[in-house]
């Protein structure tokens, strides 16, 4: 009977360690995942804040043009968006990854349904470019080196004789 206890116990003990080994590892394959979050996104925030930078830059050209032509409303609107724009590019430039999730995690606390409606329109958008692209990959499909173009009025048909189609592809009515 004690036999069988020590057994037990010592199942329960290498149980025990095993969880903590398990433990230990999830912990460290987190930390690493985020780790890798963090450098992604330090990287395109730069990149994005360099993208803002050049388009800032791009505005206030815009503006000066407008000066010249006279159109001093304009003007002011494009300097305040160019201003805008850089306050954005030197936040994306400075701002640590791990804050800056904390930002956007601390917006879409206080906006949500502007989030909301932005991943609505986002993907709203994304249906139609994937629609509209659906269209070239099928005909990129099927006019492929193996079939012939749909509509080829050279080819035969299934009962192996020649047959002319019309523009559409369909049989024409004088075979």
């Amino acid at each position: 009977m004690q036999q069988e206890q020590s057994s037990r116990s010592g199942a329960a003990e290498k149980m025990d360690q095993a969880t903590e080994v398990i433990s230990a590892r999830t912990s460290d394959a987190v930390e690493q995942g985020r780790g890798a979050v963090q450098r992604q996104v330090g990287q395109r925030s730069a990149q994005l804040g360099d993208q803002i930078g050049a388009a800032s830059h791009t505005i206030r050209q815009v503006a000066e043009q407008a000066r010249i032509d006279g159109n001093d409303q304009q003007a002011r609107l494009a300097d305040e968006a160019a201003k805008r724009a850089e306050r954005v590019s030197n936040y994306l430039g400075e701002v640590e990854p791990d804050r800056l999730m904390a930002d956007a995690e601390d917006f879409a606390r206080r906006q949500p349904w502007l989030v909301a409606g932005v991943g609505l329109i986002a993907g709203f958008a994304l249906a139609r470019s994937l629609k509209a692209s659906s269209g070239r990959r099928s005909q990129r499909l099927y006019t492929s080196v193996n079939r012939p173009a749909y509509g080829d009025v050279s080819g035969s048909s299934v009962y192996g004789r020649n047959v002319m189609t019309n523009a559409v592809g369909e049989p024409s009515r004088e075979s």
